[in-house]
């Protein structure tokens, strides 16, 4: 029987491979710690690979052998676990602590299912956790929250656009890494997991119940936990892959309470439209842009000062003009919400966090704005002048009713601004499509630019800076950078709305931002004169500015505040054109809740945001309807009804 000792490889024993590595790894941490941020905690990691490298315990007893090796896997998911570059789970709480380190454990047991291996199966789930932290550290720093499990089906869509962002490595992200790497390396220095003379399938079939029990844990355990999204709190207050695990959870669209086909057909016999036959006989065209990035920083407290204006034109912006503010649901990316919030007038309030309709729900035909203005007598285009992937925009499209889309193949890329085709190049290409047309059909157009799309840190040709801050406490770059294209923005919708004004047909412009840019933290902080603590305070970097505007007379108006999901019944309004019931009854709904997003609504009871939980008497009723309607267009479709969404 083998006794348990301490070997201590000696320097003949040079040779020894891993000795090799573990000098190679020890030289690396301390080079790479040293040279970013600590000599000192450099060398402590050099000392501690090397440490590993030269002793080996090695086990008296099988027993003892595969003890070790679990106590060794069981360490390196706690250590996966409790240190995150975002934050670890060290203050969340016993409960939540228990909660991330099944979530952790339960990766491995659906490897060791595969496998039969232990050893292959911390390695493995040790380095999906080891990356899934890392992809979510990134992705804040990107877009200012965190990876949540639908993003992953968004993977297209970011490698599209990964180009133009520049990643900081910070000194916990290398300090994860590295003891990552010790993790890894030290199960070298135990003896290997001993053959048990069991067959694999065996060893199979023992990890189900073992998966059943923690998942049965791990339900029970957040019953009532809420998923965090609002910043970082998914990592501080839930511990991420707890958070991650809720956004798994929430994914499911259930019924809502109450709804029934009987109930849909009630509020359908409030609402009915007759078209006034004389108004349908001159449709004038209609023009959507949401412009990406889009957002006005003069909502903040601190007044934004610059060394020139930064949006003259859209500012002077008066006669045949509404104006005003729209919640978005989303901050920083996931532009394909905006998008499906206009366009469907349906809103994100109804949805689980972190989702993407287009990704998620759209795959048969679904009332949209496009799906009405056909039935008008429009010819519809959706146009975006980058890949036709992004967000499955090309699949989308169609099923939203537009009878055509047109990608970055379709655009002659003569005018960038960065890497992006610039706004004046995309309003050129929209005047192009209104001159040539072929018939006597208006023209629905519906464009996505791609201009002002995040990161704000390029450095290289076609671009020059134009935006100064002036005031503040210090610089911020990126924001500079953001402002500077926005000023561009603004002389591009100059040009086209000067084209229109002389255009020989009727033409109404709806301008409207999809959501706040990713820029430096402390700079909103400042113009806020503090940190997003409260709901209202948070809203305001959901509030986006838009405007309608027409080459023919419309009545000026100032919308104190809606949100996207509303908008395009003011475009139609204005447009003269005949509402369908469903906008009759978003007219009602938006009477009594004015704005809405997936963070709460504007309770005019209240007199302030609240969430959507929290809602009563009318306010609740109409939530309510909302959600039902919604939800009968979207999922029950065998049972969707044709007064509301007859197409």
């Amino acid at each position: 029987m083998k006794s348990k000792k301490w070997v201590f490889l000696s320097f003949e024993q040079i040779k020894n491979r891993k000795v090799q590595v573990g000098i190679a790894l020890a030289l690396a941490a301390l080079l790479v710690c040293g040279i970013m941020f600590s000599w000192s905690v450099g060398l402590l990691f050099a000392l501690l690979f090397w440490g590993i490298s030269v002793i080996k315990v090695e086990a008296r007893t099988d027993q003892v052998a595969i003890f070790l090796n679990v106590l060794w896997g069981l360490a390196c998911i706690a250590v996966v676990v409790s240190i995150s570059p975002l934050g670890g789970v060290t203050n969340v709480g016993i409960l939540k602590i228990m909660l991330n380190f099944l979530c952790a454990f339960f990766v491995t047991e659906i490897i060791f299912a595969m496998t039969g291996k232990w050893r292959t199966s911390i390695n493995i789930s040790f380095c999906v956790l080891a990356l899934l932290t890392t992809a979510n550290t990134v992705i804040y720093q990107f877009r200012g929250k965190e990876l949540g499990p639908m993003d992953i089906l968004s993977i297209n869509t970011a490698l599209n656009v990964a180009e133009q962002y520049s990643l900081q490595i910070s000194n916990r992200l290398v300090f994860f890494w590295i003891l990552c790497g010790v993790c890894i390396f030290s199960q070298f220095s135990i003896s290997k997991f001993p053959n048990l003379k069991i067959r694999k399938i065996y060893l199979k079939i023992i990890a189900l119940p073992a998966m059943l029990a923690t998942a049965l844990l791990i339900f029970w355990g957040t019953a009532d936990i809420p998923i965090r999204t609002w910043d970082i709190e998914g990592s501080s207050m839930n511990g991420y892959y707890l958070n991650f695990y809720l956004g798994i959870r929430n994914a499911y669209i259930k019924e809502p309470d109450n709804y029934s086909n009987e109930t849909i057909e009630d509020y359908s016999s409030l609402y009915s439209a007759e078209l006034d036959e004389e108004n349908q006989n001159s449709k004038p065209n209609i023009i959507v842009i949401m412009d990406e990035s889009y957002a006005d920083f003069n909502i903040f407290e601190k007044e934004l000062s610059t060394n020139i204006e930064v949006t003259p034109f859209i500012d002077s912006l008066s006669e045949n003009t509404i104006r005003g503010y729209a919640l978005s649901s989303v901050y920083g990316g996931n532009t394909a919400n905006s998008e499906f919030e206009f366009l469907t007038s349906h809103s994100m309030a109804f949805f689980p966090e972190n989702v993407v309709p287009y990704q998620q729900y759209i795959s048969k035909e679904t009332y949209s704005i496009a799906q009405l203005l056909n039935s008008y007598g429009y010819t519809s285009l959706a146009t975006h002048p980058y890949f036709a992937n992004g967000w499955s925009r090309d699949k989308v499209f169609p099923f939203l009713g537009f009878d055509k889309s047109t990608f970055l193949d379709d655009y002659p890329c003569e005018r960038l601004i960065r890497n992006y085709v610039s706004d004046k190049e995309m309003f050129s290409y929209i005047l192009e499509q209104l001159e040539s047309k072929v018939d006597e059909k208006p023209l629905f157009m519906f464009g996505i630019t791609i201009q002002n799309h995040g990161g704000y840190n390029y450095e290289g040709d076609n671009y020059s800076q134009t935006i100064f801050l002036e005031g503040f406490e210090q610089e911020y770059p990126l924001a500079e950078q953001y402002l500077s294209l926005i000023h561009e923005t603004d002389n591009a919708v100059e040009y086209l709305l000067t084209s229109l004004k002389e255009y020989s047909e009727d033409t109404i412009v709806l301008f409207f931002g999809d959501h706040f840019p990713k820029v430096e933290t402390e700079f909103y902080e400042e113009l806020n004169g503090g940190a997003f603590n409260t709901l209202d305070e948070q809203m305001l970097q959901y509030t986006i500015p838009f405007f309608i505007w027409a080459n023919y007379d419309i009545h000026s108006q100032y919308v104190e505040c809606t949100s996207i999901n509303y908008i395009a019944r003011y475009l139609l309004e204005n447009a003269n054109l005949e509402l369908s019931p469903y906008y009759y009854a978003l007219a009602d709904i938006e009477e009594a809740i004015p704005a809405i997003n997936a963070s709460g609504y504007f309770s005019l009871k209240e007199g302030h945001f609240i969430s959507l939980d929290d809602a009563t008497e009318q306010e609740a009723e109409m939530i309510e309807m909302y959600e039902m309607i919604q939800y009968n267009n979207l999922f029950d479709t065998k049972n969707r009804n044709e007064n509301f969404f007859g197409f």
